[in-house]
């Protein structure tokens, strides 16, 4: 089941029921209501008050927790976009206090394959109190439970290099990209199934079959963001039917997968799927192999089935570079 906190700046809190009117949570729905308390507890800003910041610490992670915003973030040399520790963490709640922010959308759903792993879409407007500086941030945030505590975080930014330039008051920041706006799909988890399996069948790649595939499924104004600095001449956005023909073929038809695991849910975002990609790939071109490239796809699909835009969230982007 999805969960959504909407917010203002006034109050990030989201709304929790009393602890009388709330059941006891099994097992497998302990991480999601322990995301819930989180959230409540950073808006109400337990993890900013020297008070109260390491009781709070002590509540919701282990001692041995890995927080870590380096491995899809921190080839843009931000030093804040590192791996937190237990110790050093409220480092990171200093950071994040830095900034204005406002207009939180939250939402959350379980890993159908693991419970005790939340995904979490959350999107907010944030400012530098320090260079007054604006942008729409974006991010995926990945929370390995072990009991009623966080293990292990994930997080992975829309657009790190946006993020890396906004207290810079002498650095232009990158142009932002608008993925279009669409009427949502009241139930897109079928629809992406019905294009995946085209694409997994060769639809897609076919000369013969490739366009009505794309007539059948994808907008002709269709925008494929898999954009990363790290390889901005591959890894880039790709838009309308020949876009997604040379990624789909001249890009990713050139991964041969020695691995595919492909786990996918609904919820985080109307109209959405996001499906989580772990594989192992070698190189045709170059006969490089890259092992674990972690992948975070959210595919939008409007109201009449045909998808809209992939926004692609490179969780650990150096090991996909590295193939080329």
């Amino acid at each position: 089941m999805a969960t959504l906190i909407k917010r203002d700046s006034e109050n990030l809190a989201p709304n929790v029921a009393p602890d009388d009117m709330q059941q006891k949570p099994s097992n497998e729905d302990l991480p999601l209501q322990r995301y819930h308390e989180i959230m409540s507890a950073w808006g109400e800003g337990r993890f900013n008050m020297p008070d109260t910041i390491d009781a709070a610490v002590a509540e919701f992670y282990t001692t041995d927790v890995v927080f870590d915003v380096e491995t899809a973030n921190g080839h843009t040399g931000m030093p804040e976009l590192k791996t937190y520790t237990f110790a050093t963490i409220k480092d990171w709640f200093a950071w994040i206090a830095k900034y204005e922010i406002s207009d939180v959308v939250a939402s959350a759903v379980p890993n159908s394959l693991d419970p005790s792993e939340i995904w979490q879409r959350f999107s907010c407007q944030v400012t530098s109190k320090e260079a007054g500086k604006s942008m729409l941030l974006e991010a995926i945030f990945i929370y390995n439970f072990e009991g009623d505590k966080i293990k292990h975080v994930s997080g992975i930014y829309a657009d790190p290099d946006r993020l890396a330039s906004i207290d810079n008051k002498n650095r232009d920041m990158p142009a932002q990209l608008m993925l279009p706006s669409f009427e949502p799909h009241p139930n897109p988890k079928p629809v992406f199934e019905a294009a995946f399996a085209a694409w997994s069948s060769g639809e897609f790649a076919a000369e013969e079959t490739k366009q009505a595939a794309m007539d059948k499924f994808i907008r002709p104004d269709v925008v494929n963001d898999v954009s990363s600095s790290l390889l901005p001449d591959v890894f880039k956005v790709y838009r309308g039917h020949a876009g997604t023909d040379e990624w789909a073929n001249g890009v990713i038809g050139q991964w041969e997968f020695t691995r595919f695991d492909s786990t996918v849910e609904a919820g985080l975002k109307p109209g959405c799927v996001m499906q989580k990609l772990v594989v192992d790939v070698t190189h045709k071109g170059t006969g490089k192999e890259a092992k674990g490239i972690r992948i975070y796809n959210e595919l939008a699909y409007d109201a009449e089935g045909k998808g809209v835009y992939t926004k692609q969230f490179w969780a650990n982007p150096a090991v996909a570079a590295s193939l080329y």
